[in-house]
């Protein structure tokens, strides 16, 4: 038997407060393009290997919730207040970055941050490779 909501819980609760500047990423923005373009060009080589007329649907779902992952994270930075906005390029490269492991150079942040891309493409080249002898 379903109970219904007490009508007193919505008076007593506490609204949060709104903190617009907390989506924004301490990552420079080229870095987040970056792995857009890494995860883009993964597949480009799957499309390359594989594609055909049946594949094309998908193929675009693949891209349109791609796209999305990375646009509506770039939306948010844009709506953050002036302090809260991503550094620049010098100031990245100069301070480095907050990790929960430790302050990380600009250099370790960018290694981290694009190893994953890097390496789906290496292993989208090795089964397109495969894919291409066979």
């Amino acid at each position: 038997m379903n109970m219904p909501l007490h009508q007193t819980a919505f008076v007593q609760a506490t609204p949060m407060p709104r903190t617009r500047g907390a989506h924004v990423f301490d990552l420079h923005p080229a870095l987040h393009i970056g792995v857009f373009a890494g995860f883009f060009a993964y597949l480009g080589i799957m499309w390359a290997a594989f594609g055909e007329k049946g594949l094309a649907i998908p193929f675009v779902i693949f891209g349109v919730f791609l796209a999305a992952a990375f646009i509506v994270p770039g939306w948010w930075a844009r709506i953050a207040p002036g302090e809260g906005r991503a550094p620049s390029f010098a100031d990245f490269v100069a301070q480095g970055l907050p990790t929960g492991s430790g302050h990380l150079g600009a250099g370790g942040a960018t290694v981290q941050v694009m190893i994953m891309p890097v390496m789906l493409m290496i292993w989208g080249l090795i089964v397109a490779v495969i894919r291409f002898s066979v």
